[in-house]
């Protein structure tokens, strides 16, 4: 499991940039060193797709729905610890499959469902009809006198 942490926002505020993702990050560090038994991966990652609007992080795992909260400061670190832990214990991460933090739950500005293996329609890979078998390649026409 991941927490990915926007480090461009405000990204419309140039001499506050990187200033959201570094805060965060620093009391994250402080609520593991309280709490070991409960760390989290972090990313840093150049931006997450939630402006204009900044403080924006998402959990996110392989196989998971991602989930972005957008609206965030340094003051919502514990409530973000606490939906990075509950994200990763969950199968699907799929936000009704598990419980976001109050304190998140109408910030949530993005959820995102990764496809299955195998083709949007779920059938897998090796079952798949190739659309090309059967077609001719066809000619092209060249017009000398096309420029």
């Amino acid at each position: 499991m991941t927490l990915l942490i926007c480090r461009t926002c405000p990204r419309y505020d140039p001499r506050a940039t990187g200033e959201f993702g570094r805060r965060l990050t620093t009391a994250l560090v402080q609520i593991t060193e309280d709490e070991p038994d409960s760390s989290v991966a972090v990313r840093n990652v150049q931006c997450l797709g939630g402006c204009p609007d900044d403080g924006v992080v998402a959990v996110d795992g392989p196989g998971k729905t991602r989930v972005r909260f957008t609206g965030l400061d340094e003051t919502d670190a514990k409530a973000v610890h606490a939906a990075a832990v509950a994200h990763d214990a969950c199968v699907t991460g799929a936000p009704e499959d598990w419980e976001i933090p109050a304190e998140l739950a109408d910030r949530v500005s993005s959820v995102t469902r990764k496809r299955a293996p195998g083709a949007p329609t779920g059938a897998p890979v090796s079952t798949r009809t190739n659309p090309l078998v059967g077609r001719s390649a066809g000619r092209w026409i060249l017009d000398p006198h096309r420029r």
